[in-house]
């Protein structure tokens, strides 16, 4: 049935079944009938590597989230993040689809619970301050990927309506090659945050 409204929902059908929810700033998995809240949100519309970044979280970003050499510089380390890149110059009311079957796609997601972030030693020396020591990965969704995990996403839609007003929503659906099904919303608009990665010589 998620198959046949991912099907048939088009960009220009805003009123699908398929967004008939609201999570209150959260995701749930369907197969644990798991909830999990994420009351911030934080938008770079000037990203570095593509175009535009969200990142949801239980944390705090601040104005900016810094990686470099595996240390994140969140303010409050969140347990649980969904970050979605989009491939278009600028965000509006919506729907934006995948589907791991196409060349390219609206947006990339990766979703994380579980998240323990601490000081790492390697061979007994300090490395880094503020490493992502363990994660799960709930979902994952990016184009030209041949991966074959059950936490791939299979086909997934998002909805903007609102965009860039205080009553701004998203919602998010996607379905997993386990079947299982991912579904997230977030209601108010989104702080504005830099992602920086450094790619530099960590050794």
């Amino acid at each position: 049935m998620l198959l046949a409204l991912f099907v048939s929902c088009g960009k220009g059908d805003v009123h699908s079944d398929l967004f008939d929810f609201d999570l209150d700033n959260g995701i749930s998995i369907e197969s644990t009938n798991t909830f999990l809240q994420l009351p911030k949100a934080y938008v770079d519309t000037a990203y570095q590597w593509d175009t535009i970044h969200l990142n949801l979280n239980d944390g705090s970003a601040g104005d900016s989230l810094v990686t470099e050499c595996g240390s994140w510089s969140y303010e409050v380390n969140p347990t649980t993040t969904v970050e979605i890149w989009f491939m278009t110059e600028s965000l509006e009311d919506g729907i934006y689809d995948f589907s791991h079957e196409a060349i390219t796609n609206d947006f990339h997601i990766i979703v994380r619970r579980d998240l323990l972030f601490g000081p790492a030693f390697e061979f007994g020396n300090f490395v880094t301050e503020n490493s992502m020591l363990s994660q799960n990965i709930v979902a994952q969704g990016f184009s030209n990927v041949s991966n074959t995990e059950t936490i791939d996403v299979i086909n997934a839609s998002l909805q903007l309506v609102n965009y860039n007003t205080p009553s701004q929503v998203m919602r998010f659906v996607m379905e997993l090659r386990s079947e299982d099904v991912v579904r997230g919303s977030y209601s108010g608009t989104f702080e504005p945050f830099r992602r920086v990665e450094f790619d530099s010589d960590c050794d």
